[in-house]
């Protein structure tokens, strides 16, 4: 039996200090798109909480394309030029070309996020983008285009989403979609907005979200060609209030073979929401360990990402928070608890100053285990104006090196790029040049994104296994690799980050190991599939069963 412990010595192996190292290739990558947020001085909430980044390979070229999700400046200009939201078209060389126009997806709204799915099952990656007012469906054609048929659909939500994931459910085959909502408000509370409280006794900064109307989440049943229709309270996802959600993430937190949900919420309890099996949810955050943080507070969460950081095969949480607050990281005991593991696993300390927003598990080094990335950036720009503050509006990300189960925070070791400073919100991990490592994209409030190139010396040997070839249901697939004495686990995922969707693919970092000895897939509906002695250094499709 392969345990934790021959993970912790396969990395051992394989990990030295100064491994990992990114490079900052934003100016040459093409993506020139601002993703303004408001106004620069941003007296209502609303300015402060965008911009998610969706990855997806629309064009089925086998390179993954980048959807940037943005907002426009307010006062709003009816006549203002390059105030929307992007997809860019990877050209394989590192570099991008805006086809926003050819495909039809570059309206003007005033875009939160997304999630990426596959709503009729025709094996191509469709765009489901948050909003502002109502959100967007785009269903991808084929040809390059997609059409908007969200209102068509029924899944058009009028509210204020920000994060959304898709799953199957009920286990009937097809794609559900879960919409976190934020704050109840209108554009006439926006426009009327005033700088009234007071930060720490010292700068006047926007109202929120305390004290402010909650919105409710959406949970969209997909009744296939009839579109969907609204099941948020039958499945039970109206429970344990609403809260003001931002980021969410699907996950099988119990290893039952079916997709759970985990909500972020900001200034209020965090949901886990435990499937059944029959589509009906159970509120299960404060009895599984994962509602408040060890000291039994609850925090002002953001964004979500999902890894098993600790190898034991089980999927933990990582969880971002507000200022003065260390981000939480919730290790899986088993049976769907969950333990509070922040400071033990030197997370509480180097997260306690910054603000939080994306938080992305990625094997940076390839070294077996999955580092952390958090992108970090305040949302007061008024803190600058007080030096006694101590704190400053655009702040540098971090990279936390996992070193057999604990984080270390490097700083600059990973790179001057990592030292830059940005008010950052959305970010993914992605293999942009199928090169086998992950590079990191990153969204900046009233800036272009940053585009961090990894280039780690002494890397490990890497697998890239992408599911999705052949037009089948795979979200919530779960992947067991096992190499060189070590076995790791990945899950298809949907949502996480922040308002952002990450490489579909399942990467794995094999440290020294020349082959795969074993993968092992259980696909969404209980199929099993074993693959045996694989080599290294492939991008590799797998085929499992065919979608009911």
């Amino acid at each position: 039996m392969v345990t934790a412990l021959a993970t912790a010595a396969a990395v051992a192996a394989f990990a030295r200090a100064g491994e990992i190292r990114f490079v900052d290739r934003s100016r040459a990558s093409g993506l020139e798109l601002v993703t303004w947020s408001g106004s620069a001085e941003k007296p209502h909430i609303l300015e402060s909480t965008g911009n998610g980044i969706l990855v997806l390979d629309y064009d089925g070229d086998g390179w993954q394309d980048l959807y940037l999700v943005a907002s426009f400046r307010l006062p709003f200009d009816a006549g203002a030029a390059g105030e929307r939201s992007a997809l860019y078209r990877n050209l394989g060389d590192g570099t991008f070309v805006d086809a926003s126009e050819r495909a039809g997806v570059g309206a003007r709204v005033y875009g939160q996020g997304g999630c990426v799915g596959d709503v009729d099952g025709d094996g191509r990656p469709d765009l489901y983008v948050t909003v502002f007012g109502p959100n967007l469906l785009y269903r991808n054609l084929g040809d390059g285009t997609f059409a908007e048929i969200g209102r068509e659909l029924g899944v058009d939500d009028p509210g204020w989403g920000i994060g959304c994931a898709f799953l199957d459910g009920d286990g009937d085959g097809d794609q559900d979609l879960f919409v976190a909502n934020y704050i109840a408000a209108t554009w006439d509370e926006v426009a009327a907005a005033r700088r009234t409280r007071m930060w720490r006794g010292k700068v006047a900064v926007m109202d929120g979200p305390r004290g402010l109307p909650e919105a409710a989440n959406a949970y969209y049943v997909n009744e296939g060609a009839g579109g969907f229709r609204v099941g948020t309270e039958a499945a039970g996802l109206a429970a344990g209030g609403m809260g003001y959600s931002m980021g969410v993430a699907s996950l099988d937190s119990d290893g039952d073979g079916d997709p759970d949900l985990y909500v972020a919420n900001d200034s209020t309890p965090n949901r886990l929401y435990r499937n059944s099996g029959r589509g009906v949810f159970e509120e299960a955050g404060v009895w599984t360990g994962s509602a408040y943080n060890a000291d039994g507070r609850m925090q002002g969460s953001m964004g979500v990402g999902v890894g098993d950081y600790d190898g034991d095969g089980r999927l933990d949480l990582a969880v971002t928070n507000f200022a003065h607050d260390h981000y939480a990281l919730y290790r899986n005991l088993g049976d769907g608890l969950f333990a509070d593991d922040s400071h033990a696993a030197g997370v509480a300390v180097p997260t306690y100053a910054p603000l939080g927003w994306a938080a992305v598990f990625l094997d940076a080094d390839l070294d077996g285990d999955e580092d952390l990335f958090f992108a970090n950036g305040h949302i007061y720009p008024q803190v600058d104006d007080d030096p006694a503050l101590g704190e400053s509006y655009r702040q540098p990300n971090q990279l936390l090196a996992n070193e057999g189960g604990a984080f270390r925070d490097l700083g600059a070791e990973a790179g001057e790029a990592l030292s830059r400073r940005a008010s950052s919100r959305g970010a993914v991990a992605v293999d942009l040049e199928n090169d086998g490592d992950l590079d990191l994209v990153v969204s900046n409030q009233d800036e272009r994104p940053q585009v961090l190139a990894n280039e780690s010396p002494g890397r490990g040997r890497w697998l890239l296994l992408d599911l999705d070839r052949g037009g089948r249901q795979t979200l919530g697939a779960r992947v067991e690799v096992t190499a060189g004495g070590a076995r790791q686990i990945r899950e298809r995922t949907s949502g996480g980050g922040y308002a952002s969707q990450n490489d579909p693919r399942l990467h794995f970092g094999l440290g020294g190991a020349a082959r795969a000895d074993a993968i092992r897939v259980r696909w969404p509906g209980g199929g099993r599939t074993t693959f045996r002695d694989l080599p290294a250094e492939r991008v590799i499709s797998l085929a499992g069963p065919r979608a009911r």
